[in-house]
């Protein structure tokens, strides 16, 4: 079990991080292109620039809020773990982890819903529905619902050091 856990967490990451490097070049080179015809070009600059921007920094920022609750880097407050024993700390944790699954599958569920809705209009010169980002928040709330339960596995199978913690060194000052 702890095998299937390790390989959902790996090619979730992996997902993720393809995607933010994917998506992090594919915005730098159109928004730089972009900023140079502005200056050559007699149009002032491309027209899908402006969109592009909107449809895949979601994508962008949903990769990074994934990969931050994968590797335990969201912010927490750990104050009442350190008052009770190991055994403790798992139930808390096991049902705070349990809320938040709940909460991302409410916020997947109502952001379709919502894509259903925003999918009738469509971006002026790409004409892509303007679902797309709902539809990004969604599969985000998902992944993010999916590697709570398996850092809420892992606690319950191993112990209370096997939660997702990032390392202090590897944080920005």
């Amino acid at each position: 079990m702890l095998r299937i856990v390790d390989s959902i967490d790996f090619a979730i990451g992996w997902l993720c991080r393809a995607t933010i490097i994917v998506t992090g070049v594919f915005l730098t080179l159109v928004m730089t292109a972009n900023v140079i015809a502005r200056y050559v070009l007699a149009t002032g600059g491309f027209g899908f620039a402006q969109e592009l921007p909107t449809l895949l920094f979601p994508w962008f920022i949903m990769a990074g809020v994934t990969l931050a609750a994968l590797g335990g880097a969201h912010m927490a407050v750990e104050w009442l773990y350190g008052k009770l024993e190991d055994t403790g700390r798992v139930r808390l944790m096991a049902f705070g982890n349990l809320l938040v699954i709940l909460s991302f599958g409410v916020l997947a569920w109502q952001s379709l819903v919502v894509a259903a809705i925003a999918g009738a209009e469509r971006s002026p010169v790409l004409g892509l529905p303007n679902s797309i980002g709902y539809y990004c928040v969604a599969a985000g709330a998902v992944l993010v619902a999916v590697v709570t339960a398996t850092a809420t596995l892992r606690i319950l199978m191993l112990d209370w050091n096997a939660r997702p913690a990032t390392n202090v060194e590897e944080m920005p000052l």
